[in-house]
Order: C-alpha cells, then structure tokens, then sequence
C-alpha cells in the first residue's frame, strides 16, 4: 500500500513507538583515557534521536555518530573524526577541537561531573567563503537517548496517575 507520505522531513520526529532504542548515557574513564556515549541534546540538531560516542586518549579525541533520519530507520555512521586536543588534565576536563572552513567544534569531557559539552562557533566569518554561514553559537549536552528519556517520563506519569498524564 503506498503511502501520500514518502520523505519524513527532518523536523518531524516520530513517534516513541518507532524509536531507534539507542543507548543511555554512559562516561568512563582513567587517567589514560575519557569515554562519553549519549545522546547530543539541543534545539538547533535536525536529528533528535542520535546517539554520539567520543573516546580521549592523551593526544586526540575519536568522534563517531548516527542518527535516526525517520520511522525505525538509521541514516549511515558519521565519523569517526579524529579531532586533536587542546587542553588535558588527568583529574579534570579534556578539550578536543577541530574546525571547517567556517565553524569551530569544541568538545568538552568533564570526568568530575561525568558530563560532556559540544559547542559550535562560527569563524571567518569576514571571509567571503562563509558570508552565508550561520552566525550562531550553537551548544549541546550529551544525555541519555530519547527512548530512555521517553520511558522515564512514562513511568513518571503512570505513577502520579491521570492529572500528570494529561497535560503531558
């Protein structure tokens, strides 16, 4: 049976029944290496269902991503991006960063909060090449995927009962 719909646009997401179960947010490390799995968790990303794996070793950070492009369907691997450091301690924070022509990526591992933060920042932007690139700081945190996100909130609601349940 043909469907009137044929293309899901990357603004629509769908449903939590035709979720891609990815995995929750996981953050290990030593003092040799940092490891960060989730979810990139923002407004601005065409893809809500994703999920992102960064590894730090002492020189470079490896970045490798999917994403789900429409129903129960995974577009193809991103990566992995080997992207140098620009600042390690052992105890505290790794900063990887790498550029494009007109943006600058930043990828920040805090081991004491077991956190992660991706940041886009635009440059060059006097350059010719880059007078229609976007001109905004663009940020995200690295969660739990939005299956298991979806499911605490229904188990949330199933608990308060029916007033919590309809306004969500």
């Amino acid at each position: 049976m043909a469907s009137n719909q044929q293309f899901l646009m990357a603004s629509d997401q769908p449903r939590a029944d035709q979720d891609i179960v990815f995995p929750t947010k996981l953050f290990l490390g030593t003092k040799a290496w940092v490891a960060a799995k989730g979810t990139l968790s923002t407004d601005w990303m065409a893809y809500k269902n994703n999920t992102i794996s960064i590894l730090s070793i002492p020189r470079s950070a490896s970045v490798a991503s999917v994403n789900q492009i429409g129903p129960k369907q995974v577009g193809a691997m991103d990566g992995p991006t080997v992207c140098p450091l620009k600042r390690r301690t052992e105890d505290d924070d790794v900063v990887a960063e790498d550029h494009t022509l007109c943006s600058r990526m930043t990828i920040t591992l805090d081991r004491k909060t077991e956190s992660a933060l991706w940041v886009e920042t635009p440059i060059n932007q006097t350059t010719l090449a880059c007078k229609n690139a976007d001109h905004s700081v663009c940020k995200a945190t690295l969660e739990t995927s939005l299956f298991w996100r979806r499911s605490s909130l229904a188990s949330a609601t199933d608990d308060a009962g029916p007033g919590l349940a309809a306004l969500l």
